[in-house]
């Protein structure tokens, strides 16, 4: 009974990480304009994510200091910076998440 249970939890780990990563892009910001951000991810490939009045902003504090206040606007995204964006689960084309990478330790 126990592998059944190992067996069913890694078969829906697997697919709410699948599933999660159907809905996300994940790179370098390319190019900003308003209402659009085009980012070149991790596999290469050059993808444009639309913004609007909905799309929340929020920043990934890798570095000190910690406790800096997470909440970020449009104005943080830049070309350059690295950012993990989460499209809306209705619209792929569209950013719900746009968390940017701050004191990207590692990170070229």
């Amino acid at each position: 009974m126990k592998r059944l249970y190992l067996v069913l939890s890694v078969l829906v780990l697997t697919a709410v990480v699948a599933d999660a990563a159907d809905n996300t892009v994940v790179g370098v910001v390319t190019k900003v304009e308003p209402g659009t951000i085009e980012v070149k991810t991790d596999s290469g490939e050059t993808r444009s994510v639309s913004t609007d009045s909905m799309t929340m902003y929020r920043k990934w504090i890798v570095a000190k200091p910690w406790g800096q206040d997470a909440r970020a606007d449009a104005g943080f995204v830049q070309v350059g910076k690295r950012v993990h964006i989460e499209v809306a689960k209705d619209n792929p084309s569209t950013a719900h998440t746009v968390w940017i990478v701050v004191g990207r330790v590692g990170y070229p």
